[in-house]
């Protein structure tokens, strides 16, 4: 068995992990289950440090077999190893499922956060939405202008 093919396969297990923890991750924060997502984020981290150890190993290997990491997908060719190429590419394959989940997650994420900070404003009377409906203390303004209820 070839070298990078443990690498690659012991790097997608990871990837494969880190893949089912991001869908766990996604519905936490759908619920805003913030005890879990806590929990998750303390799952994940061994994950990424297993990762990064795999890059470094990948790293490495190009450095000794003097290829650049942009080449590396014609050396693995080159080696033509049918099961090598697999794990080669099944690796790729998970890694871009795990860029893109967590991706996703990012913009749920932000996403809460803008809603959240849209409700805030909207109750401490700073929302375009509310302005000069209320003032300071929570009471009806008296500034005596009327909003068309679709301003409201």
């Amino acid at each position: 068995m070839h070298a990078l093919k443990t690498i690659f396969q012991q790097a997608d297990q990871d990837c494969e992990h880190y893949l089912a923890l991001t869908e766990r991750e996604r519905q936490a924060i759908i619920e805003q289950n913030m005890d879990e997502l806590e929990l998750l984020l303390q799952e994940k981290r061994p994950l990424l440090e297993a990762l990064a150890r795999h890059d470094q190993t990948i790293k490495h290997y190009c450095t000794q077999h003097q290829i650049s990491a942009q080449s590396l997908q014609s050396h693995v060719s080159d080696l033509n190893d049918e099961a090598l190429s697999a794990a080669y590419q099944q690796f790729l394959d998970h890694l871009e499922a795990c860029k893109t989940a967590n991706d996703r997650n990012a913009r749920l994420v932000r996403h809460s956060q803008n809603s959240t900070s849209n409700l805030l404003d909207l109750l401490r009377n700073q929302g375009e939405s509310s302005q000069n409906i209320y003032d300071q203390l929570g009471n009806r303004s008296r500034s005596g202008v009327s909003r068309d209820l679709t301003k409201v």
